[in-house]
């Protein structure tokens, strides 16, 4: 018998899932590729905009978020940089995996994934953006193939603090009964009430719930990882992000990570790419041009 390949329980679930990626895709606001390259893990898809000539961004998304949680993002990052919006392959979105037990299990593994990806697409050397746990694996791509990275903005990155509290958290909130309300309950808890984050990333999570993603278990960072990580860093935590809020950690990341500067945003999400984009994007653009 074929081993399942799928993160996908049932093809209603699949179709479920591309239809909230076409009507998000539908209203990316710059012209755009539809991009897949063979990994070591299967093919990856990649949406590609800006010019073409134009240096290098790559964006990792949040788990279950896919490319298109970049949208609010997507047009001020493209005007001058080639950008490469990655749906991270064993999680939603159109990356598929070969087999179901072949998958990155670890974060060097990831590194080998994206340096696949990178050598498909011809990126030499990138600057990195990545939200909660696409930051996660930013992070191990500085780590594990530093040559690849020109730099690294993080928001909300998992792996800098212990995801323990948040287990126990999302534990007591589904009370093992995965219903609407519930669902609804832990969506709120984590990401928020702002209008724009809800449209982009409810029916994602909620749908997420149903499928078998495979990715590795994000697992928090040394001391001695951290220092590893040398190219310049841009760090965004909210004090209202239940996953990454002790100044603790922060202190922690700052004093550990040789050349990171530091953003602590205001009463925001996790999303925060989605719920505060203008300050985000602007930021973000003003540190790559500084390196």
């Amino acid at each position: 018998m074929a081993k399942i390949s799928s993160i996908y329980v049932n093809p209603e679930n699949k179709a479920k899932i591309m239809s909230i990626y076409d009507k998000h895709l539908s209203q990316w606001p710059v012209p755009y590729e539809s991009l897949k390259v063979s990994t070591r893990y299967g093919s990856t898809h990649i949406i590609t905009s800006g010019p073409k000539d134009a240096p290098p961004i790559v964006l990792l998304h949040g788990q279950g978020g896919t490319a298109t949680m970049w949208l609010p993002n997507i047009l001020a990052l493209s005007v001058d940089y080639r950008v490469y919006a990655i749906d991270t392959i064993g999680d939603l979105g159109k990356s598929e995996l070969d087999n179901l037990d072949n998958y990155p299990k670890n974060g060097q593994a990831y590194g080998n994934w994206l340096v696949d990806v990178f050598n498909e697409l011809g990126i030499n050397q990138t600057i990195v953006i990545g939200e909660s746990r696409g930051g996660w694996v930013a992070m191990n791509l500085s780590i594990y193939a530093p040559e690849r990275v020109k730099g690294i903005a993080l928001l909300a990155p998992v792996g800098i603090s212990s995801l323990l509290g948040v287990i126990l958290q999302i534990m007591l909130i589904m009370g093992f009964r995965p219903t609407d309300e519930n669902k609804e309950t832990f969506f709120r808890w984590s990401l928020g009430n702002d209008p724009l984050v809800y449209n982009l990333l409810a029916e994602y999570v909620f749908t997420n719930m149903n499928c078998r993603s495979k990715y590795a278990w994000p697992s928090k960072f040394s001391n001695e990882n951290l220092k590893q990580i040398t190219a310049p860093t841009l760090l965004f935590v909210s004090r209202s992000d239940p996953t990454f809020n002790k100044q603790k950690d922060i202190d922690r990341a700052v004093k550990m990570i040789p050349n990171v500067q530091l953003e602590v945003m205001g009463d925001i999400s996790h999303a925060m790419n989605i719920e505060n984009a203008d300050f985000v994007n602007n930021r973000i653009l003003n540190f790559i041009s500084s390196i």
